[in-house]
C-alpha cells in the first residue's frame, strides 16, 4: 500500500463515545496520612529517566489518530524524545525532541506537519504528562477524606495535583486559568517495576481545544 494511504488510514480511524478504558484507582480513607510524607514517598517512586513504548490514540470530534509511541524522558534535565510509528506498518509518522522550553521537530509526515503547530502540541502535552508530577513543598494542601490535593501557581494559572488510593499515588493533574480548567491528566493502574511506579494508562484532555489522548503502556525499556 502506498505510504501516504497508510498514513491517511491512521488519521481517519473512527472512535465511539469517550469512555475510560482503564480501571479507576480504588479510593480509601486517607485520614491521618501526612501530606508531606505522601508527597515525598511518591517523589521517590517516580522514575527520573525512563524509556517506554505506548499505544497512543488522539481523539477529536469523533475521529482518532492511532500510533505506537516510543518515549524517552529525563526529568532531571527536562528533556524528551517522542517517536510515533504507524501501528500496522511501522512507518515513522513523526520524531520530536525538546526540553522544558524548546522543540525540535526532526521529522513529521506532511499530513501531520500541516495540521497547525503539531510539533509544539506534542511537546507541550509530553511535558504536561511526564514532567513535574510531584507538587512543590510550598504547594497549598487540601486534605479530604479520600483525597489529598496540592495546589500551586504555574505559568499564568494554577496547577492542582490529586493523590488517592491505598498507595497514595497521583491520580489527576489539572491546570486552571481564571477558574477555568484548561487541561488535565489522569493516571491509572500503576505498575511498580525496579522500585519505580509507571501508570499503565494515561488520559490527557485539553478542555480548551476539545481533544483527548489515550495512552496505554506496552513496554518499559529502562
Amino acid at each position: 500500500m502506498h505510504r501516504w494511504a497508510v498514513v491517511g488510514m491512521a488519521v481517519a480511524i473512527l472512535v465511539g463515545c469517550r469512555s475510560v478504558p482503564f480501571q479507576e484507582t480504588r479510593l480509601v480513607s486517607l485520614a491521618g496520612v501526612d501530606p508531606d510524607w505522601l508527597r515525598e514517598q511518591f517523589a521517590l517512586a517516580v522514575p527520573v529517566t525512563f524509556r517506554i513504548v505506548n499505544t497512543v490514540t488522539f481523539e477529536f470530534k469523533g475521529h482518532a489518530f492511532a500510533a505506537i509511541g516510543y518515549t524517552d524522558v529525563d526529568t532531571s534535565k527536562q528533556t524528551f524524545t517522542v517517536v510515533g510509528l504507524h501501528p500496522a506498518g511501522g512507518i515513522k509518522l513523526f520524531e520530536i525532541s525538546g526540553d522544558s522550553e524548546d522543540v525540535d521537530c526532526r521529522f513529521a509526515v506532511e499530513e501531520l506537519s500541516t495540521r497547525g503547530d503539531f510539533a509544539r502540541a506534542v511537546a507541550d502535552d509530553t511535558r504536561r504528562m511526564y514532567f513535574d508530577r510531584v507538587p512543590s513543598p510550598d504547594a497549598e494542601i487540601f486534605e479530604e477524606r479520600l483525597r489529598i490535593v496540592f495546589r500551586q501557581d504555574a505559568a499564568e494559572g494554577e496547577i492542582e495535583y490529586v493523590f488517592a488510593g491505598s498507595d497514595g499515588v497521583l491520580i489527576k493533574k489539572r491546570y486552571y486559568q481564571d477558574g477555568n480548567k484548561i487541561w488535565s491528566v489522569s493516571y491509572y493502574e500503576y505498575r511498580r517495576e525496579r522500585g519505580k511506579l509507571y501508570p499503565e494508562g494515561i488520559i490527557f484532555e485539553h478542555h480548551d481545544y476539545g481533544y483527548r489522548l489515550v495512552i496505554r503502556l506496552r513496554e518499559i525499556r529502562s
